[in-house]
């Protein structure tokens, strides 16, 4: 069954997504990320099996929920795109629902958390967007747990509360889990995501510094170019951050061609800029 999910999953989306065209990098990124949340959570149930009814008498069965599933695809989400994220928020879910016993709430609770945490973090400008991507989940993870104890026909079951409780839980350390992972991501596997990219337009950056200290107008022109950059690009639903960063690092290489430079208003500016 998962040789065939498998297969045909890489045999549809490779064929007919236009944006699924996954380098070997991206397939070995992809394929370690859903092993090691499906180890995890494996590892977690084990534990959860042996705490379970000990713990401030929370039942076993609502510690699952506290497992931050949905970190994986919002994970997969930053590094890659949203149709890889849905790809593999459709395998989570399916090798959760199994490792659960098989149960349909389980795949649907695990499909539509991923799938919602994958779309808050489309465009991480902030780091505060991860963390309210968290909160967002977490909502959603007690919407459905609610709506699976309405359906049950007895709502009102004393497991109620601490599943709830242990749904937002979840949400919440998807997003810590997803801050704390990432930059391991970016250092293994060579990527550069919206979170380095915000660490890249940190004007205390080192780079920064020293074309502010060496080209002060050259630098004030990249800061301009970068926010008329970031206008064009969300016009068309292009990356403005990346499209900001790019535009502050495009004149870096003066600092290393001193030569090029003349004194302009006490700056240095590049002639070509200089005469523009």
């Amino acid at each position: 069954l998962t040789f065939l999910l498998l297969a045909s999953l890489y045999e549809f989306s490779t064929k007919n997504i236009r944006k699924i065209a996954l380098s070997q990098k991206d397939l070995l990124f992809f394929s370690t990320t859903l092993v090691g949340i499906i180890a995890l959570l494996k590892l977690y149930q084990l534990i959860t099996d042996i705490l379970g009814g000990e713990f401030l008498s929370i039942p076993a069965s609502s510690y699952f929920y506290l497992f931050p599933i949905a970190s994986g695809a919002m994970i997969v989400r930053i590094v890659l795109n949203s149709e890889v994220a849905i790809v593999f928020s459709i395998l989570s879910s399916y090798f959760s629902a199994s490792m659960m016993g098989n149960q349909l709430f389980v795949l649907l609770f695990t499909f539509v958390g991923s799938v919602v945490g994958a779309h808050q973090v489309a465009r991480c400008e902030q780091r505060s967007i991860v963390l309210k991507a968290g909160v967002t989940v977490g909502t959603i993870n007690m919407l459905m747990i609610l709506a699976y104890h309405l359906t049950s026909g007895n709502p009102l079951k004393m497991i109620l509360l601490p599943d709830l409780i242990m749904g937002f839980l979840g949400g919440a350390l998807s997003s810590v889990f997803v801050l704390g992972i990432t930059p391991a991501i970016e250092s293994l596997f060579n990527y550069t995501t919206d979170i380095k990219l915000l660490e890249l337009a940190n004007m205390d950056n080192p780079i920064i510094k020293d074309l502010v200290l060496q080209a002060p107008g050259t630098c004030h022109h990249s800061v301009m170019v970068g926010g008329l950059a970031e206008a064009a690009a969300k016009s068309v639903s292009a990356n403005p951050l990346l499209t900001r960063v790019s535009a502050y690092y495009h004149d870096i290489g003066k600092l290393t061609k001193p030569l090029y430079f003349i004194e302009n208003s006490g700056g240095m500016e590049n002639k070509h800029d200089h005469l523009t």
